[in-house]
């Protein structure tokens, strides 16, 4: 991607993603630190989280993203 053709949206959607990739992270390592050190209950946490972080992104983030790019896509025409 060239730099004279990112505009406004281009800019939105990658503050989003990388936005959206650190808090998710970083808040699973902030939160399985705390977990006891008990196998049983890390595996448990991993998998709701991964759970709830996929059902989040798929039915709340990637629309929005979706949406972006389409303004995009629009703004370009």
């Amino acid at each position: 991607m060239k730099i004279k053709n990112i505009n406004i949206y281009s800019f939105v959607k990658f503050l989003l993603l990388t936005g959206v990739l650190i808090l998710f992270l970083g808040a699973f390592f902030k939160i399985y630190i705390s977990v006891p050190n008990n196998l049983s209950l890390k595996i448990v946490f991993i998998i709701l989280y991964f759970w709830f972080t996929l059902g989040i992104n798929v039915n709340f983030i990637m629309p929005l993203i979706g949406m972006i790019d389409k303004e995009i896509n629009q703004r370009k025409r």
